[in-house]
């Protein structure tokens, strides 16, 4: 490593150790600077290797935060500066992860220079709420247009703001799924801002699509909505809720297709029968890689769209929505399936379940699901809808109804982000 690296990355050090506000490289100052630098001078700047136990610990400490890196990110890296110096880099959008990092080193023995940035990063992101101002925002896996699709945001949907790159935003919806949305579909909020907005009198969309209309002129259309978007009420007008959208078009929204959004949250549960039947009102939808809205759903988008009219929010994706609920034995028979149960179907690699499809059952051996469209189809040979390729491929089955509300089945009235929780 030549000197002028050596220096570079010193003064990197020395910009990127906070923590919690107090600089962990002050308690003996110039003294301390002065030790490592020559420390480094004195080893000709080699980097000792990082010994594989504390390499394992930290590695159990991310796992714990963030096991699966669709719903959190805590990227590190470590660096032996010394034999008694580690240099800790990376980012987390957990605060917790990062104390118990610096907790671990330390109770290791190791003096600490800490370059793990917590996001968002309050000098770059003042504003770290945003709500969604389209009907279906794409979410991107890179800040690309031509990115892969991974999922969408209804309108009126909270998130948090991560990063921010050039046009695109990173962001957190309330299922805890990140990823990259144009930022011209959303309203950036500070902290004051959101909080004003999850106290102010809202609807929810209930009907599986339709359009808000101009206050002045009954042939204009100000913006299409469907399922699931919340908007502020300014009054109420014949059948009609005047409404603000995020970004301050006005607009209304017949009566008999929203609620208000408080009563909705504290009187919804995921009925079985109800649920099935707007399930029904997506046959023959078009599939779409990424979809979770009633215009073109992907498999797991479908069922995520599905619970939320029941008022609880999946998991977005099927491996992740199959971790959660409780396991229903299908192991000799279907007999003690329900509808409004989740069927998942998979194969197997090096002996481990690959989940890569969910359906909804809705009884008489039978599923709805999204694949090429919308379609239902029987596990039951006899029957003219059979799908042997369901039959075959069918690895296990999860209860959500009557299930504690928790994160991958947390119900929106005990949701932080939509709800002022005391």
């Amino acid at each position: 490593m030549s000197s002028c690296y050596m220096h570079a990355n010193l003064k990197k050090v020395w910009k990127g150790s906070r923590y919690q506000g107090a600089n962990l490289f002050f308690n003996n100052s110039m003294k301390f600077w002065i030790v490592l630098i020559s420390s480094l001078l004195i080893s000709g700047c080699k980097q000792p290797g990082v010994p594989v136990s504390l390499q394992n610990g930290l590695d159990s400490i991310a796992v714990k935060w963030v096991p699966d890196e669709r719903e959190g990110i805590c990227s590190f890296n470590i660096q032996m500066v010394s034999k008694d110096l580690v240099l800790l880099k990376g980012e987390t959008n957990l605060p917790e992860a990062k104390k118990e990092f610096i907790k671990y080193l330390d109770g290791s023995g190791f003096s600490i220079a800490d370059s793990l940035k917590v996001i968002p990063d309050p000098l770059k992101i003042k504003k770290t709420w945003g709500l969604v101002t389209v009907s279906v925002s794409n979410i991107k896996k890179l800040p690309s247009h031509a990115s892969e699709l991974v999922s969408q945001a209804i309108m009126g949907t909270p998130v948090k703001i991560l990063k921010k790159k050039e046009d695109w935003l990173l962001v957190q919806t309330p299922d805890y799924y990140i990823g990259w949305v144009d930022d011209s579909g959303i309203s950036e909020m500070t902290d004051e801002q959101i909080l004003a907005w999850k106290q102010s009198d809202r609807i929810i969309y209930t009907y599986k699509s339709g359009d808000i209309i101009s206050e002045t002129n009954e042939n204009e259309v100000v913006s299409d909505i469907v399922a699931g978007a919340i908007l502020q009420t300014l009054s109420q007008k014949g059948n009609y809720f005047i409404v603000v959208l995020p970004d301050g078009r006005r607009g209304k929204v017949a009566k008999n297709e929203a609620a208000g959004f408080l009563q909705w949250c504290s009187s919804i549960t995921p009925l079985a029968v109800k649920m099935t039947a707007f399930g029904r009102s997506f046959l023959g939808s078009p599939y779409l890689w990424g979809g979770t809205s009633t215009k073109a759903p992907d498999c797991s988008g479908f069922v995520k769209t599905v619970y939320f009219t029941g008022g609880i929010i999946l998991a977005r994706d099927a491996s992740l929505q199959f971790l959660h609920g409780q396991p229903v034995d299908i192991s000799g028979s279907f007999n003690k399936l329900e509808p409004g149960d989740l069927l998942f179907f998979g194969h197997y690699s090096k002996g481990v379940k690959r989940i890569t499809h969910v359906g909804l059952y809705i009884g008489n051996s039978q599923i709805i699901h999204s694949s090429g469209m919308v379609r239902i189809n029987s596990l039951d040979s006899i029957r003219a809808d059979y799908s042997s390729h369901l039959k075959e491929t069918i690895l296990g089955a999860r209860r959500i109804i009557g299930t504690t509300s928790e994160k991958g089945i947390e119900r929106v009235s005990v949701n932080s982000w939509y709800n002022v929780i005391n």
